[in-house]
């Protein structure tokens, strides 16, 4: 007997009810989450892989965060009148109306902007720094990726009760994925050049021990904050946010086993010079980058038109 499979109607009904003005929103969040986790996993990288000058050229670190950072920060300004645009009932015209523009700035939104652009200047700055300020290069940015990454708990679901909890839970979770897509450019960059293949073995095989703890804490902190802010898993296939939520947990395990692909069966034959082994790991983590972006614009849609109430 075929089993009942769980209505559609209420994600059809919400895509139907998304407009060209919202998806707009949703394309400049995730691209906005994209580039800010790079601009932040970045500088994780150089800090804990860096040291080898052939590899850090190639991984290209210099240019990638700032880079990344210059987008972030465009990105979430423009995220600025999108938002007074869609409140005035989706113009251009409403989108640059300053009392508009004020409200959504001495609200939440405004917090968050001040927060992340902060953090992205200090990405800015300190990859200028060099030679006796280095360290203090360093800590900046640190402190810059910290600023980015609280600014993500300004806004959306993790502003409910108990909200230190659903904060430190996202940060956590953030943090997590800002290591693992912050890594994902630098690592296809040296797995390239044949010369560099045993150096780069080594930062590959590190890095999977390494991203075994983050992967733990991502899935961790993930899940517990999907139970708790549906109040459960009943509403998991029957409400729109819940069935959103399920194309991304099932894109979260494609990406899972990709990754337990490459550290139990790629890297280790990349390490051993295995034929092939350098298009089938670089042609793993582009799909993994794939997987990514699709991940991050579900979370786009997810925190933009609905909510695990909705």
């Amino acid at each position: 007997m075929t089993p009942h499979l769980p209505p559609l109607q209420p994600l059809l009904e919400l895509l139907a009810q998304t407009d060209g003005w919202v998806w707009l929103r949703v394309l400049a969040a995730a691209a906005f989450y994209a580039s800010a986790l790079i601009a932040v996993g970045g500088v994780w990288f150089g800090l804990v892989f860096g040291g080898n000058p052939a590899l850090d050229r190639a991984a290209g670190l210099r240019t990638l965060v700032p880079a990344a950072a210059g987008l972030a920060l465009a990105l979430l300004l423009l995220q600025w009148p999108l938002q007074a645009g869609f409140l005035g009932g989706g113009t251009w015209a409403a989108a640059f109306d300053p009392s508009l523009l004020a409200l959504v700035f001495d609200g939440a939104a405004g917090q968050r902007i001040l927060l992340a652009a902060s953090g992205l200047l200090l990405l800015l700055g300190a990859r200028g720094v060099s030679g006796r300020w280095r360290g203090l290069g360093a800590a900046a940015s640190l402190l810059g990726t910290a600023l980015v990454l609280l600014a993500f708990t300004q806004v959306g679901h993790s502003t409910g009760e108990p909200r230190l909890l659903l904060a430190s839970l996202l940060l956590l979770h953030l943090g997590a994925v800002a290591f693992w897509v912050g890594a994902l450019i630098p690592l296809y960059r040296i797995s390239g050049p044949p010369h560099l293949s045993q150096s780069a073995a080594r930062i590959l095989l590190r890095f999977g021990r390494l991203a075994s703890g983050a992967v733990t804490a991502l899935i961790a902190a993930g899940l517990w904050l999907a139970w708790h802010l549906m109040e459960g898993w009943s509403s998991l296939l029957h409400s729109a946010y819940g069935q959103v939520l399920s194309l991304k947990l099932a894109a979260l395990l494609l990406l899972l086993g990709l990754a337990a692909l490459n550290r139990w069966h790629l890297v280790p034959a990349f390490a051993a010079s295995a034929p092939r082994a350098r298009q089938r790991l670089r042609a793993s983590i582009l799909t993994e980058s794939v997987l990514v972006a699709l991940i991050l614009l579900l979370t786009a849609f997810l925190t933009t038109t609905t909510s695990p109430t909705g």
